[in-house]
């Protein structure tokens, strides 16, 4: 994978450990597996570097593989879990249900997921620079080339194997290790490893316990657990775990009876931003990229910029970034603790920054059918309010406030955050 396009994809797997709930399980529920199936010689014993090394070498080149997927949660209530996902299933707003789907990947171009729902499944698949999501619920497809890396909101895209090993490989750097005795999962060897914060207090998540497979280094199940609580609140289990070449045809999308055909990227996208120098922005690919600090980010955008003035747990500020909308992204500490201001102009356009692949509409409704899921509202001060997501393992906050969107999002109590978003210069 070429270097240029693992930076863009940087600040999206800071993200992923931010919010660690409602990201992860967006994603995962569309494109997490690996698979299990004959027997294999006992796992090499291996140091928790030696571990972790393999887990991220892997990541880089995953091999090609089949997999289906089962998550479950208790974090994300249905309508928005949906919502994130790109659609709305009716119904209650309570606790969602177990989520499965199926996926293939077929090298760094090539992939596919197939995401089961009672209303209709929802498919992804790219094949090269050709990119199609298909919504079974509305009879939809959006087809189209993909320019640079898509936002997930535009295709549905969602991180693969390769970046959950990458997000375990982050962890590790602010964690401790602790490796169990080897176990087999439907007859496949696999590593037994739980990550525990190093500094307990910077985050709301108590450990998580990976079982990593022993022949290709990926994940095959990912348990998370918040303070106070002994039953995990996210967990993922792969089955079917077929590595080995994918047929090309199963990354062909055939346009379904009756479907509509729209563009790949909605109407509600961002206009191409231009930096005040007339080039554009956001490196090779048209990505996220990195910059050297605040003031080169003021310099490169046509906002004013603003930083956190009190830092919960005087986090350091680690990362700036420029998104392809036009906006900035700001990380402060690392691992665990990370929490990510993300801002660009305009009304909502931080929203998918500090949510992947949330979607929220005018008046804070999730969902469009069913029982309208309200998100509660905080006062930041000088007539300015802003929307809340809490979870047992994180919080984000969405508000605007003179023609800029803002998102606020770190695995810390509400109150923390929403005082360092009272705090903005």
């Amino acid at each position: 994978m070429a270097s240029d396009a693992r930076a863009g994809r940087k600040p999206a797997r800071l993200l992923v450990l931010v919010l660690g709930v409602a990201a992860l399980v967006t994603l995962a529920a569309v494109f997490l597996g690996t698979r299990i199936s004959a027997s294999q010689a006992a796992p090499e014993e291996l140091s928790d570097a030696e571990l972790l090394a393999r887990v991220a070498l892997a990541a880089d080149d995953p091999p090609e593989f089949g997999a289906t997927v089962t998550v479950e949660q208790e974090l994300v209530p249905t309508q928005l879990l949906d919502s994130m996902a790109g659609g709305a299933e009716s119904g209650p707003a309570l606790a969602s249900a177990p989520r499965t789907a199926r996926v293939w990947y077929g090298g760094e171009d090539r992939a596919r997921a197939d995401l089961l729902g009672e209303n209709g499944d929802k498919v992804f698949v790219k094949d090269g620079e050709k990119v199609s999501f298909y919504d079974g619920a509305t009879n939809t497809l959006r087809a189209g080339r993909a320019d640079g890396d898509p936002r997930p909101e535009e295709t549905g895209e969602a991180v693969s194997p390769a970046e959950v090993d990458k997000m375990l490989a982050k962890l590790g750097e602010t964690s401790n290790l602790d490796q169990a005795e080897p176990t087999t999962l439907e007859g496949r060897g696999a590593h037994v490893l739980t990550l525990t914060p190093k500094q307990p207090n910077s985050t709301l998540v108590s450990r998580a316990q990976a079982l990593v497979d022993s022949e290709t280094y990926l994940p095959l199940r990912f348990l998370l657990f918040a303070d106070g609580r002994e039953e995990p609140v996210l967990s993922y289990e792969v089955s079917g775990f077929d590595p080995g070449p994918v047929p090309a045809e199963r990354f062909e999308l055939q346009t379904p009876p009756g479907a509509e055909v729209l563009p790949l990227k909605p109407d509600r996208e961002h206009p191409e931003f231009r930096a005040p120098n007339g080039e554009r922005e956001g490196g090779p690919a048209g990505g996220v990229r990195e910059v050297a600090g605040v003031g080169k980010a003021r310099e490169s955008v046509n906002f004013g910029v603003r930083r956190l003035g009190e830092v919960p747990g005087e986090r350091s500020l680690e990362g700036t970034y420029l998104t392809p909308g036009g906006g900035v992204v700001l990380a402060y500490g690392s691992g665990w603790g990370t929490i990510v201001l993300s801002q660009e102009p305009g009304e909502g356009a931080a929203t998918p920054q500090a949510i992947p692949g949330a979607a929220i509409p005018e008046g804070g409704e999730m969902g469009g059918t069913g029982d309208a899921l309200q998100l509660p509202t905080v006062d930041l001060g000088g007539g300015v309010e802003a929307r809340e997501f809490s979870t047992p393992v994180g919080t984000a906050l969405v508000w605007s406030d003179n023609g800029v969107s803002y998102a606020l999002a770190g695995s810390i109590p509400a109150p923390e955050l929403e005082r360092a978003a009272r705090g903005l210069r």
